[in-house]
This record gives C-alpha cells, structure tokens and sequence, in this order.
C-alpha cells in the first residue's frame, strides 16, 4: 500500500524538520486507518481539526486505500474535529512540565489540576475519566488512546503559552482571576475581619502587621491557606491584564 499525505499549516511543526511542507510518500502492508497513519508521524490526533481523503472529508476510522491522497489540517480551522471552541467552563490538567501554566491559568480562575506525581498513563486515565483537557508538549502522551480531549502547546515560554491557549479556545472573556487557590486549585472563599467570630477563627493565619493595613482576605477551604492583596497584587493584575487583552 502506498499513499501521498499534505500536512497544513501548525501541524508542519510536528513532523520532523525534513519532512516539514513537503508531500510524503509513506508505504506499508496490510490494513491501516488514517489516524494510525497520521500518529504514526508523531502528529497527535487531538491536534487535527480535518482530514480529507481523494477530496472528500473523512473521519479517523477511515481505512486507506492504494494511492490515496491524503490531506490533514489543523484544529484551528472551521469544523475542527478537535477541540475547537469549548462549551461551558473548560477544564484542565497539565503534565509535569507546565506547572507555571497551571498556575497562571489559575489565577485567571480555570479549573486546572496538577500534580508532580502523575506520570503518563494516570494523565491520561484522569483526563479521560473526568472529561479533563489534557496540556502537554509531548506528542507521545497525546497519541494515547485514552486521550480524548488533549492540547498540544507549540510555545515553550508561560506566559506565551497562556496567551496561545486563550486565543486558540477564545476564552479570554470567560476568565474570573483571583478565584481559585494557586497552589490546590480549590475554590477561594471570601473572609470578612471585621466580624469578631471570623477574624477569631481566621486570625492566627494573617501576619498582624498584615491586619493594620489589609481588610481583603481569601481562605482556600481545600489547603487552609489564607490569600490577601499584597505588594505582588499589581504585578498580577498587570499580567492579568496582558493576557486578557
């Protein structure tokens, strides 16, 4: 079997360097899908957003014929099979390598898990089994058959990746920062000081020297850390800002 595959646009930037926007020729024997022909150039499925066979739009379960032309395009593009726009809040979760995106996508207040202690195969267990958006640069664990929602990220500096991951889901204007914890991802709860019984209970967590002058507090029920608007507070709101714009 032989068949003449065209990769479009980002998608080039997976394949290795000589095999970048050029037609390949790719051959072997017996049965074969597209998608295990495609993954099998190290281009994730998660990644595409169409294939189109001879000129006709196929799905991944397409068998391959003999002399097949084969066109594969990104997910960015009209009618992604991909990810695409999302419905509803997004949810996330980052391998090991993307904790400051995780952090950042925090602060702007998306549901994102993390943990360092999560190898491949229990990223793509959960990520499956609670409907999560898996964050990677590695292409091998995206190619996992349990993967059913994942992201590529092209860019490897964090605060650009925040930036391509909001403008490739357009989520910019469904962000809500300083909503959720950092380091637990847990929701934060508003704490008022000026009320004898919370100040009593909470007290012990806030420096006093931070009690004369702060009267914004945040308690993470989930790790018990206790958040007020501190010197770093404008520096956030000005990244905020930068990746909302």
């Amino acid at each position: 079997m032989s068949v003449e595959i065209d990769f479009h646009g980002q998608l080039n930037s997976l394949l290795p360097v000589k095999k970048r926007n050029r037609q390949l020729t790719v051959q072997w024997k017996g049965k074969r899908s597209v998608k295990d022909l495609v993954e099998s150039l190290c281009v994730p499925h998660t990644e595409v957003g169409g294939i189109k066979v001879n000129d006709q739009q196929v799905d991944f379960a397409y068998i391959l014929r003999d002399n097949d032309r084969v066109s594969v395009f990104p997910v960015c593009l009209p009618g992604a099979l991909g990810v695409g726009a999302v419905v509803g809040d997004p949810k996330f979760i980052c391998d090991v390598h993307l904790w400051k995106l995780a952090r950042r996508l925090r602060l702007l207040g998306y549901d994102t898990q993390y943990d360092p202690r999560w190898d491949d195969a229990q990223l793509a267990d959960i990520s499956q089994k609670q409907g999560l958006i898996l964050l990677t640069r590695d292409r091998g664990l995206l190619i996992r058959r349990k993967v059913e929602r994942g992201i590529y990220i092209y860019d490897t500096d964090p605060e650009q990746q925040v930036k391509e991951l909001l403008r490739r889901l357009g989520l910019r204007g469904s962000a809500a920062p300083f909503t959720r914890c950092l380091l637990c991802n847990g929701f934060l709860e508003p704490v008022d000081m000026a009320d004898q019984e919370t100040a009593k209970r909470f007290k012990s967590l806030v420096p006093g020297e931070i009690l004369k002058w702060s009267h914004d507090f945040h308690f993470c029920p989930s790790c018990g850390k206790m958040f007020w608007k501190g010197t770093h507070y404008d520096k956030l709101m000005k990244k905020i800002e930068e990746y909302l714009a």
